[in-house]
């Protein structure tokens, strides 16, 4: 895996991607040095930094890889990742398997609004195979491109998302604020998405770090922290808790909750589950984790969300005390309390999303002047387990 991504680029399962086909005058760009470009932890797709993918765009591909799917795409007036500067591009992006790993290649034509970026049969195309397919071999990686046939099946999918240049950048949004009003809570909380392959941990707030010994956990960490909820993952070497290794045998109460949220996230059905310990290395003390879904949204329009999509997250508790976490004698089920407030108030006070509203979808006159793919409830509404 390493050799293949010294030979193209990063991971696509971490959800970046480093430009590594660029023309002559993008690379010239003396404000766009080539060591920004060209740096494996540019990290593309994560919106807190400098992007030449307009935010659309680059929601689009992350859940285009969510689900696995593969694509080309053509889009066009894009930001300059340089700072302070704008520029007119031409980005067409392709996928690639290599050595039996997938990865997102994406590439500049041409500066300037009248130049075209022609056709698969035209020279940026080959240029862009020749390059990957060369770094490959260097390193003797077998490359094959994704077949125009098998990219076409998700780009009437896609469409509505590249389309649209402000389409889908309100999720994120949502993201800052609730991981904002966690960061917040006294007790220890954590925050993960179902939108993203093995619904990872997205944010872990102060109180939950100094328990679990974390660390920070933000969605530039999401790759390498270890703290999927769904994936099976090896302990680490530096400690602290793992959602994901598999102590548990086939059966059990807590692997049978694990599979419920693996349902519940593939069928896109929000839910509740309770993991009564939490996997220990030597020296640690067990934890108990109560999460909860919560809706927050309605997704509206067209994209990989869907309109009249639920767009929830799963809000956890955790808990070193004798009691379970969700049992109404322990300590966090006050904190519980306080958690779903605060979250209340996050609907009540973000003004940098679509106005609250009711439950039915909206329609493309309520979320355009917002510019925004989400439409906010004006009331959450938990999924609390039976």
């Amino acid at each position: 895996m390493e050799d293949a991504r010294t030979a193209i680029a990063n991971d696509w399962q971490s959800e970046e991607i480093t430009c590594i086909a660029m023309n002559d005058h993008y690379v010239k760009d003396q404000n766009c040095p080539r060591e920004f470009l060209m740096n494996k932890n540019n990290r593309v797709l994560d919106p807190t930094h400098l992007t030449s993918l307009p935010a659309a765009v680059r929601v689009g591909i992350r859940a285009a890889l969510a689900y696995g799917h593969q694509f080309d795409t053509h889009f066009e007036t894009v930001e300059s990742a340089a700072p302070g500067t704008k520029f007119m591009k031409k980005v067409s992006i392709r996928t690639v398997r290599v050595a039996g790993f997938r990865f997102v290649v994406g590439w500049q034509h041409h500066m300037g609004k009248d130049v075209q970026y022609g056709s698969r049969s035209s020279g940026w195309w080959k240029l862009a195979e020749d390059l990957v397919t060369k770094k490959a071999s260097a390193v003797s990686l077998p490359v094959s491109w994704i077949q125009e046939e098998e990219a076409s099946k998700w780009q009437a999918e896609l469409n509505g998302v590249f389309d649209q240049t402000e389409h889908l950048c309100r999720k994120e949004d949502l993201d800052a604020a609730i991981l904002k009003a966690l960061a917040l809570q006294k007790s220890p909380v954590i925050l993960c998405d179902p939108f993203l392959p093995e619904c990872p941990v997205i944010g872990v707030n102060a109180a939950a770090q100094a328990m679990t010994g974390w660390g920070h956990v933000g969605r530039q960490e999401v790759a390498s922290a270890d703290v999927r909820l769904l994936a099976g993952a090896k302990p680490s070497e530096r400690g602290g808790y793992h959602l994901t290794y598999g102590r548990y045998a086939e059966g059990e109460e807590e692997e049978l909750q694990r599979l419920a949220v693996r349902a519940a996230c593939a069928n896109g059905r929000p839910c509740s589950v309770k993991f009564r310990k939490m996997f220990e290395l030597p020296g640690d003390r067990p934890l108990s984790l109560w999460l909860q879904g919560v809706t927050v949204a309605y997704g509206v329009n067209k994209g990989p969300l869907g309109g009249g999509a639920h767009i929830w997250y799963l809000v956890g508790i955790l808990s070193d005390a004798p009691v379970d976490a969700w049992e109404k004698e322990a300590p966090s089920s006050v904190a519980m309390a306080s958690l779903k407030q605060a979250l209340q108030e996050v609907l009540e006070a973000h003004d940098a999303l679509p106005k609250p509203g009711d439950s039915q979808e909206a329609g493309e006159k309520d979320w355009h002047p917002y510019g925004g793919d989400v439409r906010l409830l004006s009331k959450l509404v938990w999924h609390c387990q039976p």
